[in-house]
């Protein structure tokens, strides 16, 4: 039986689309394009959502590595998560949910600056019981331990817990460790998608 709801935020509680925000933020189609390979291609968004780097010495190492790119590089960061916008209906599901008696949680790859943002800037964080944030524990999905973390650090049971995710592979972790999934693949649909689960639960 389902007792609690695990969320990712990326295109499922809030936008991330980074080839369309580097596009929106840049005018210059070869500096977004190059930006997008320098940050996400190489894996260097990876470690930052990971804790390795903060904003400072992300910033540091990406004009190490395109020092022509200085002035946008200095732009972008930590501007960008003002493009990670909240999902309404998203946030309207989790409030549904709350009402049921649903717990609610969170389980992100999100670095500091993101996380930080959206707690002081929006309310995406307001009905939310507990979640573990990559940059936290220096893990991101799809690795069994941030799973683990969740689970231990709230005492919860993975087979009494939804995840809902829109990487397939953070799905298919998240059901080798017992929890019932969702990958959600537009946020339009969810509400739909996770009352089918919960009911046939």
């Amino acid at each position: 039986m389902v007792k609690n709801v695990v969320f990712d935020i990326g295109n499922v509680l809030a936008t991330f689309k980074p080839k369309e925000v580097m596009e929106e933020f840049f005018q210059d189609e070869k500096a977004a394009r190059d930006l997008y390979e320098l940050f996400f291609a190489s894996g260097l968004w990876n470690d930052y959502d990971q804790g390795l780097y903060n904003g400072h010495s992300l910033k540091q190492i990406a004009i190490e590595k395109m020092p022509m790119y200085q002035r946008e590089i200095l732009a972008l960061i930590p501007a960008w998560a003002k493009y990670v916008r909240p999902i309404d209906s998203s946030l309207q599901l989790i409030k549904e949910l709350k009402k049921q008696g649903y717990g609610i949680y969170i389980l992100s790859n999100i670095p500091e600056d993101s996380y930080v943002y959206l707690k002081d800037q929006t309310s995406l964080f307001d009905d939310i019981d507990g979640g573990i944030f990559s940059y936290q524990v220096q893990v991101i999905k799809p690795d069994r331990r941030i799973y683990e973390c969740l689970l231990e650090k709230y005492g919860l049971k993975s087979e009494e817990c939804l995840f809902i995710d829109d990487r397939k592979e953070n799905v298919e972790m998240a059901l080798s460790l017992g929890f019932s999934g969702i990958h959600c693949q537009d946020p339009n649909d969810l509400k739909e998608e996770v009352r089918k689960v919960l009911y046939a639960l």
